[in-house]
């Protein structure tokens, strides 16, 4: 019982943060800051963008008005940083769901162990995920779900989203010709995002999760063994 509420209000101030993210890149696109600041409002910006989930590419505006004065790298970096740190509030929304949906007190202490295959590659696909403009919503849930280490998760965001907003910074045009108006941006993030926690669900729900996985393994192992013969 204890746990439960401890896991609600985990998942109440995930929304609360949400909300005010939101609200913080709103008076943010109001304030113009000196030139010396610019490279920092883009983490900053980035950082509450990813904050929200559902409005990851609200700093896109900014960033790519930058991309004529600052080096591709420097851009891409400040950017990724801050996404990459943005992500945290996506994995602890996964891990919440787990908690919320362990069954038993074994579950909860985390003796439902993880296919090693899925921990070595998850990690991979997390990477391209986030190194790719593919909404990494699921991933990032899953991800939290599963338990994969947070400080791994931290890094090969920062790592993917570094590259991909880098990229972004040489090709504006092209990485984000897709880039929709703000209301149309949070109304796809937001039935990615319902559709990720379904997901999520499904995978921290101890019967389905023990379904899922043991059906992944078996078609993994299939593989390999195609491709090792």
């Amino acid at each position: 019982m204890r746990l439960r509420v401890k896991v609600l209000i985990r998942i109440l101030g995930i929304a609360l943060t949400m909300t005010l993210s939101l609200l913080t890149l709103y008076r943010l696109s109001d304030i113009v800051l000196p030139r010396e600041q610019e490279i920092l409002n883009v983490l900053i910006t980035a950082f509450f963008s990813h904050l929200t989930i559902i409005a990851r590419g609200f700093f896109a505006p900014l960033f790519l008005s930058l991309t004529e004065k600052y080096h591709p790298l420097l851009l891409g970096l400040s950017a990724g940083l801050g996404g990459g740190l943005g992500e945290i509030i996506a994995y602890y929304w996964g891990l919440s769901i787990r908690e919320s949906l362990a069954s038993t007190a074994n579950e909860r202490e985390g003796e439902d162990v993880v296919p090693r295959w899925i921990e070595k590659y998850g990690i991979i696909a997390v990477l391209l995920f986030a190194a790719s403009p593919l909404p990494d919503t699921p991933i990032i849930l899953l991800a939290g779900a599963l338990r994969f280490p947070l400080w791994k998760m931290i890094i090969v965001q920062v790592i993917g989203k570094t590259t991909l907003y880098s990229f972004g910074a040489i090709f504006g045009s092209i990485i984000f010709m897709e880039l929709k108006s703000m209301v149309e941006e949070a109304l796809i993030s937001t039935i990615i995002l319902v559709a990720s926690v379904a997901l999520c669900a499904l995978i921290s729900w101890g019967r389905s999760r023990k379904k899922i996985l043991q059906a992944l393994d078996k078609s993994f192992r299939i593989v390999l063994r195609q491709r090792g013969s």
